[in-house]
């Protein structure tokens, strides 16, 4: 029998078949490898190659100057911050119990948080209460309550006034006629001479007419002690005051006065006195309880244009005051509660100074 040669396995380069396969295996494992070495080095390169970035911006020197510049700022911040708590305190405060005006600017420093809207300062009163004021309502005469035209002469005007006073300022006596929506609320009765369109303006009202008007303040007049006093007082062109019942003081210009005859003073000092631009009423005596508040009502106004005042002072019984050039008493305005600085720079803005103070005497409020 023929023997069959068996061919012998392909070889590449004298090497098995089989070991050429493995070296591939393994050289393209290698090359894998490789690769993944690679990736991961650039990898590994990039992540420390970020690093040295936000290194690198702490070193630039900014804080040195900003140390540098609050070193030296520092003093000069210090200097300010005294520089004011003494011009507080000194000037604006104690300057007027030096020059014997009491403790009034002290308390005014205060009433700066009790009436934080100084954006409506005015001398007919503001549009905040702090509790101890008077309510003040416009009245105007030449309007009916829901707006409409009424014919009105001075007389007739006065004549309404007149009734309404002798009636116990009943507000039912004024119903028919126009009221302004906005009330002002006052702590005082110091409106030097202004000219008499301010006053309709104050309420909100600049279109109407300023004649043919008055405002009228209603209250409770209270003291924390026992206490004697009585007002002094002027009205441009009229005033009334009503204290628990009882019409104490009235005073206005020439013929006004005529019509309002449900009061006359009894005070042989009446008459002789200014404050502002009238001779002041000497009122009856007031004896109040401590503590216990009592009505107050009081109103004035314009009656035919022109300028518009009101001041109320306070004599206490059995107190000395110091005379003015004129030889009358320097009496302290009546107030609930001391003046602001804003109040005072609005009232000396028209009031001739040394006729009365504004920044002592007694403040009417139960405290």
């Amino acid at each position: 029998m023929r023997k069959e040669k068996v061919k012998p396995g392909k070889v590449v380069k004298g090497a098995p078949s089989g070991f050429v396969v493995s070296l591939a295996i393994h050289a393209a494992a290698f090359m894998l490898a490789g690769m993944l070495v690679v990736f991961n080095v650039v990898k590994k390169e990039e992540k420390k190659f970020v690093p040295p970035k936000p290194v690198d911006r702490p070193k630039i020197k900014l804080k040195k100057p900003k140390v540098k510049v609050k070193k030296s700022s520092k003093p000069k911040s210090t200097t300010r911050i005294v520089t004011k708590v003494r011009r507080a305190s000194m000037p604006d405060i104690q300057l007027p119990e030096m020059s014997g005006m009491s403790d009034g600017l002290v308390g005014g420093i205060g009433g700066f948080e009790i009436l934080p809207d100084l954006t409506e300062i005015s001398v007919l009163g503001g549009s905040q209460t702090i509790g101890n004021d008077f309510k003040g309502t416009f009245y105007h005469l030449l309007y009916s309550r829901n707006g409409g035209g009424i014919t009105m002469d001075p007389d007739q005007f006065m004549l309404i006034l007149r009734n309404f006073a002798r009636s116990g300022f009943k507000q039912s006596k004024l119903a028919k006629y126009y009221r302004s929506p906005k009330k002002l609320y006052t702590t005082h009765f110091m409106v030097p001479p202004i000219v008499s369109p301010m006053a309709p303006d104050a309420f909100g009202e600049p279109e109407l007419e300023s004649y043919y008007f008055f405002v009228s303040y209603k209250g409770k007049l209270v003291y924390k002690e026992d206490i004697k006093f009585r007002f002094w007082g002027i009205g441009d062109a009229y005033i009334s005051v009503f204290v628990d019942g009882k019409h104490v003081l009235v005073n206005g210009w020439g013929s006004r006065l005529e019509f309002l005859d449900y009061w006359q003073t009894s005070d042989s000092d009446s008459d002789k006195f200014y404050l502002a631009n009238q001779l002041m009423k000497v009122g009856d005596w007031i004896e109040l309880k401590a503590g216990e508040p009592v009505d107050m009502e009081v109103f004035f106004g314009e009656w035919h244009g022109g300028q518009v005042s009101a001041g109320l002072l306070v004599e206490v019984d059995g107190v000395d005051y110091p005379q003015t050039s004129k030889g009358g008493p320097m009496l302290p305005a009546f107030k609930t509660e001391d003046f602001t600085l804003d109040q005072l720079e609005e009232i000396y803005k028209a009031l001739p100074r040394g006729e009365c103070t504004l920044t002592n005497g007694p403040v009417f409020r139960d405290f």
